[in-house]
């Protein structure tokens, strides 16, 4: 667990994000906790921790469930909803306040009840809420929760055209959850003596935990928490794709916006996307995702776009009107007549020679 949280606090995600992770992994480590104490009978030596069980549940339900919807919707704060599903541990805490109360002598007469029979424990009273009726709606809250995190992320990846290793993950995680708590829902609705309830909970629990740990070190780009896309070139090679933050956009948009703002290299018919990517020190595959993220252009258009403008602020001059559309197109760095025609129509809505007759 704890190697889990250092590799994933160290890489990318925003503080609302780790935070969500943070209490999601230490509530289903401290439940974790709680359930072996039971099974192994050491919960006598600690019989206090008998109330934390439901609400601390409750709040591994709802932090999971905070998680992918601000993995999803990329929050960055918590909204509304968010502070409303808070609540619900809260008002389990208050539930179950009363045992708390009780004396050591009264817990511990409690506790040995349970251990003398393990499935007793959906049927005693911790404190307002009979123990039953507790189970029940943490187990139809997991299966609400994680039916709707399902719903979430196969909707994101539809709409995104592709799927993202940590949505799938996610996916897994919610399906195995929503299995878990249906099969202890029809086992506690069902109860029957030819099983033990309790114990295959126990199981299909500690299932659940060895998915969520395990899967991500088979799939590293989890970890580093950055959502990588992988495509498959025709050629049957691989590449990725890398979801940049906003001040990312912010920072390389200054950094190439200054190149085409101070250098006349791109003037040049042999500028090529390599010497653009020298120069900025950024690499050439993430210098193409750059700019087809910020201008909606390729860079063979946004080159085309720039040398426009140039010829756009070089038409003020009179004697930039008087040259032929071959030697103004040669000046900005096209290798054709057609090809400057085409770019000067798709920036302006006119072809040169229209333009420069309305300046004319």
């Amino acid at each position: 667990m704890i190697t889990f949280l250092v590799i994933v606090f160290k890489h990318k995600r925003n503080t609302y994000q780790k935070i969500l992770l943070l209490v999601y992994v230490l509530t289903l480590t401290y439940y974790s906790a709680l359930v072996y104490f039971v099974k192994s009978g050491l919960i006598i030596n600690y019989p206090h921790l008998r109330g934390t069980g439901p609400p601390i549940n409750f709040l591994h339900l709802v932090t999971f469930m905070l998680f992918v919807r601000s993995t999803v919707k990329n929050l960055k704060a918590p909204k509304r909803l968010d502070l409303i599903l808070l609540c619900l541990p809260i008002l389990i805490f208050i539930g179950v306040a009363p045992f708390f109360f009780e004396n050591v002598e009264y817990k511990i007469d409690h506790i040995q009840f349970i251990l003398n029979n393990e499935d007793s424990i959906f049927y005693t009273t911790v404190g307002f809420i009979p123990a039953y009726w507790n189970f029940l709606m943490q187990l139809m809250v997991g299966m609400l929760f994680s039916s709707i995190a399902i719903y979430m992320l196969v909707k994101k990846i539809k709409d995104k055209k592709h799927s993202k290793s940590e949505f799938i993950w996610l996916i897994c995680v919610s399906s195995l959850m929503f299995l878990g708590n249906f099969i202890g829902m029809i086992s506690l609705l069902f109860d029957s003596s030819s099983f033990d309830t309790h114990t295959l909970g126990s199981y299909l629990f500690a299932l659940y935990i060895i998915i969520i740990f395990l899967y991500p070190f088979f799939e590293p780009r989890i970890l580093y928490g950055a959502l990588i896309d992988v495509k498959k070139k025709i050629s049957g090679t691989q590449y990725s794709d890398i979801e940049f933050t906003s001040r990312d956009f912010i920072r390389y948009r200054e950094q190439i916006e200054g190149f085409f703002s101070s250098e006349i290299s791109y003037l040049k018919p042999d500028f090529r996307q390599d010497d653009l990517a020298k120069f900025l020190s950024i690499p050439k595959k993430e210098l193409s995702q750059i700019t087809t993220q910020l201008y909606q252009r390729n860079f063979s258009q946004l080159i085309n776009e720039k040398r426009i403008d140039v010829v756009l602020k070089k038409f003020r001059n009179l004697d930039w009107l008087n040259y032929s559309l071959e030697g103004v197109a040669l000046e900005v760095g096209f290798k054709s007549r057609t090809t400057f025609i085409k770019a000067f129509k798709e920036k302006t809505g006119s072809t040169p020679s229209e333009y420069k007759k309305t300046i004319s």
